[in-house]
Formats: C-alpha cells, structure tokens, sequence
C-alpha cells in the first residue's frame, strides 16, 4: 500500500514538472474540450467550420457561389495557357460550387481524390450527379479572365486537370471544388436545396437551401 502510495505520489509529482516546463518553453498543454461542446454535425456543415474526422483529416468548406463558368488549367501545366479556358454551364444551366480544404491529419501523404461522389437534391425528390476538381495554389495566375473574380486569383479558383491531381503531405493543406451543374430553374427556386458529397466512404451535406 505505502508502494503505490509513493508512486501515485512520484508521478504526481512528475506530472506537475512536465506542465510547468513545457509552459516555461512557450509550449501549452492540450486543452480537454468541454464536455458540452457543441460537435459538427457532417449532416448540417457550415461554412468556416472544422470537421474533425479522426485518421482521415480537417474539412472545412470554405465558400460557396453560383457561377455559370469554371475555369481550369490544362493537362501538364501551372500557367494560365488561355485567359479564355473555361467549362461553360449553357443558357439552361448555372453551376453551384463548393470551395473545400481538407488538412491532412494522417502520418502518411493521402491523395484525397481518389474516393469523392457529389450529387445535388432538390425539393427531396430530383437528384443531379455532380462533379469535383482539385486546386494548386502553386500555381500561376494571370491579370485578366473572362470572369471579373478569377482576375489574379486563378490558382485559388480554377480547376486543375485530372491528371495533375496530386497528394497531400503530413500537416498540409489540399484544396478542393465541389459542384453539380443545376438547371435554372432548381437555382432560382425557394425549395430546399442540398449538395451531398462522399468522400472514402465520409459523408458530409451542405444546405444551400433549407
């Protein structure tokens, strides 16, 4: 009894060093959340909140807008080639988009583009197939465009090409484009909207609409 009296006493003790070291080095102990900390919900995500997904990584959707053009980089290259390299919705049809970034929590570098579906649902009942892209902010930009918002801001806004999908390393940051082309008549609609998208078998719902 006295043994594990000493010992409970001892790491204690060691215990209380180790926290007032690591202040002394400008180094914080990890705070506990609270327990009545409201979670993320993957169900209802808003913008500029984390989604915490243990082993997997940190999503946070980061804007949203309806365009009726997406620009993109062609195959093999981080330049602007053409200020006039755009996917074009048509007359009948916007696209909605989804700006993500996705902050590699794991010990390995994950390619997060290997495992997405995007789908739109309107009114609980019409169902669209969407799409998604990846983007580099490495990449180049240029001072003019087709579209005002993407004048210097290319590498932040524009698709890059499938084949240049790249892997995120430990600790770093992948961006992300999720989007479904809608018709017109779904984007001036009042009724409820949703864009769900699974990705390695993670589903997270964003409402555009309720």
């Amino acid at each position: 009894m006295k043994k594990a009296l000493s010992l409970l006493i001892v790491l204690s003790l060691m215990l209380g060093y180790s926290a007032a070291l690591a202040e002394g080095m400008g180094v914080q102990p990890l705070n506990v959340p609270d327990a009545d900390m409201e979670p993320v919900s993957l169900d209802d995500l808003k913008l500029n909140t984390e989604a915490d997904i243990d082993g997997w990584g940190i999503l946070t959707l980061t804007g949203m807008e309806t365009v009726d053009g997406l620009g993109f980089y062609r195959s093999g290259r981080s330049d602007v080639y053409s200020s006039d390299d755009y996917y074009w919705s048509g007359a009948e049809a916007e696209y909605v988009v989804l700006y993500a970034d996705i902050l590699n929590t794991t010990l390995t570098a994950k390619k997060y583009t290997e495992n997405i579906t995007v789908k739109a649902v309107f009114d609980d009942k019409y169902e669209y197939n969407g799409w998604f892209h990846q983007r580099n902010y490495n990449n180049g930009t240029y001072s003019w465009a087709n579209l005002e918002a993407d004048k210097k801001r290319q590498n932040t806004r524009w698709a890059i090409n499938a084949s240049d999908y790249f892997s995120i390393d430990p600790m770093y940051l992948g961006h992300y484009i999720f989007g479904c082309t809608l018709p017109n008549a779904v984007i001036e609609s009042k009724k409820p909207l949703r864009l769900i998208i699974s990705i390695d078998g993670i589903e997270i719902t964003y409402h555009i609409r309720k």
